[in-house]
């Protein structure tokens, strides 16, 4: 079966990946990196979803100055060192006495990033952020090649820039919605007037012009073109309502009276959510409904957080059943019929190097030699649609499964709606920290408003399939399935409304009668709550 260049061109297995999910996110991807990608592109694109295009900033000598010190990254031994020309013109812009005080304040801005054992990530100088208290200290990941640091969409400004697409569509039909996210973001992001002005002296030093910086598309009509995000074809259509909501969630937690380093933390927890049911509806290859079971009891009860695992575990079964279903699809297009499969056989076993390009499998190291082999003894068209395409399916299968899987995790982990429990039997479960419940509180209840409790457990289960007490776990059919005493379905319900007390978000008048609360100010800026 003949095939294109451009088919041949594309990879198996990220095409396939980005063909359920989008062009492209990363396993290695944090979930506060995700809100800075967000962030730098609306602020690239003038604060606007209809923008085609977004700047990119380097901010290499404002990193130079708060990161002097730090090493190159993992696995160098290089030291950034200001170079004693820099050093002078440093001293030239900012005054000697007040240099060490600004560069500290500046270096505990950084956004300390982990990995997934709770260590703190080993990043080189020119990949770390910092908080953006101002617009002027947002800036792209770079990367080095030698002297040389460069823009590069595959190591920054992905996860991001598909989010920034999300609203951008969401926000389609609801245009003071558009309108009001983009004001507000402008506003937390343009207020500490005073950062801008230290930022500019230190800039002014290492002679930046930041006005030629580099473009980036964010929109193109070949599907072809490198380096631009791409949803999948289908999602506009398809998860319209679920970016709606999207942009609606968003819309209300900027409705609170925050400032932007405060409500950075929550807009981790919002995005990281958003995002995860995004893999999870897209993951659908039949309708139905999973539920989020989330443990209120911090793992102290041992039925109710091995029913949270279960809940975790369902919906990573999910997204290996949409890779597998994806899989399948893509076999059949890239092998043909069985007339096909025999024409192309005796080409594609002189040219084994050839098969593998076809497959998007050259990359593919421990595995590569093992399916040549097998191709080569393959004489027949059984022998390919058997043991061949079983290989590649097995090797590919357990690749998607691997860096898909981190994805959900990660975000799920540093949403704060997910913990990791090393040497459980169920490692991951669905669980609840304090900024993650702040964000539901805020996202659901007007600000200086209430709402009764119960009727805010309906909500989340209405809106989120969020299941917490007894009358949730019934009407989902948990308690069924379960088998469990009503009663753990009811301490757990018990010890949301201890967290949301613990938070200041709940008012109790009686055992029967308790009202959740948003205790901040509206903002400045009015929003609706329908």
């Amino acid at each position: 079966m003949e095939k294109t260049s451009e088919e041949s061109n594309a990879k198996f297995t990220s095409q396939l990946s980005a063909d359920i999910w989008g062009h492209r996110f990363k396993d290695g991807q944090r979930g506060p990196e995700y809100v800075l990608e967000f962030l730098n592109v609306l602020f690239g694109a003038n604060y606007s979803f209809s923008d085609d295009y977004y700047r990119r900033k380097k901010s290499v000598g404002l990193r130079k100055f708060i990161f002097e010190g730090v090493k190159e990254g993992s696995g160098s031994s290089g030291i950034l060192v200001l170079e004693e020309e820099e050093k002078t013109k440093l001293l030239g812009a900012i005054q000697e006495d007040n240099i060490h005080v600004l560069k500290q304040f500046l270096r505990n801005l950084e956004v300390t990033l982990y990995n997934t054992t709770g260590k703190e990530a080993d990043r080189s100088w020119f990949a770390r952020s910092l908080y953006p208290l101002h617009e002027s200290l947002l800036y792209v990941e770079l990367r080095k090649k030698g002297k040389d640091l460069s823009f590069e969409r595959n190591f920054y400004a992905r996860g991001g820039e598909l989010y920034f697409l999300m609203l951008a569509y969401g926000t389609d039909k609801h245009t003071e919605r558009r309108q009001f996210i983009e004001t507000r973001f402008k506003q937390l992001l343009k207020k500490n007037k005073i950062i801008e002005k230290v930022v500019d002296k230190i800039a002014s030093a290492f002679d930046e012009d930041e006005a030629s910086s580099d473009q980036a598309r964010l929109r193109s009509a070949s599907s072809s073109e490198k380096n631009v995000p791409v949803l999948p074809p289908s999602a506009p259509q398809e998860n319209e309502r679920l970016f709606e909501s999207f942009a609606e969630e968003l819309e209300r937690l900027l409705s609170i009276d925050l400032d932007i380093y405060e409500m950075f933390h929550l807009l981790t927890a919002l995005v990281c959510f958003q995002l995860a049911r995004y893999m999870h509806e897209r993951s659908y290859t039949t309708p139905g409904r999973h539920y989020y079971f989330i443990d209120c009891l911090d793992g102290t009860n041992k039925p109710i957080s091995r029913l949270s695992s279960l809940s975790f575990e369902q919906h990573e079964n999910l997204i290996k059943a949409r890779f597998e279903h994806e899989l399948e699809l893509r076999m059949q297009q890239t092998f043909g019929n069985e007339e096909e499969i025999e024409q192309q056989l005796p080409q594609w076993k002189a040219e084994p190097e050839q098969f593998i390009d076809i497959l998007g499998l050259n990359l593919m190291r421990s595995r590569k030699r093992t399916i040549e082999n097998t191709l080569l003894r393959c004489n027949s068209v059984a022998d390919v649609t058997g043991r061949l395409q079983a290989l590649i399916r097995e090797a590919i299968s357990d690749q998607l499964k691997k860096h898909q899987l981190n994805i959900t995790r990660v975000i799920s982990r540093d949403g704060g709606f997910a913990t990791y429990r090393r040497g459980s039997a169920s490692n991951y479960r669905y669980s609840i920290s304090d900024p993650f419940l702040q964000m539901i509180v805020f996202t659901k209840v007007k600000p200086k408003e209430k709402m009764e409790y119960y009727e805010f457990l309906e909500t989340l289960y209405r809106d989120y399939g969020i299941v917490i007490g007894e009358s949730q776990a019934r009407q989902s059919g948990l308690y069924e399935q379960s088998r469990l005493n009503i009663r753990y379905f009811n301490d757990n319900e018990k010890a949301l409304r201890d967290k949301l007390r613990h938070n200041g978000l709940l008012i109790e008048f009686s055992d029967a009668t308790a009202m959740v609360q948003n205790p901040y100010a509206p903002s400045m800026m009015e929003v609706s709550y329908v």
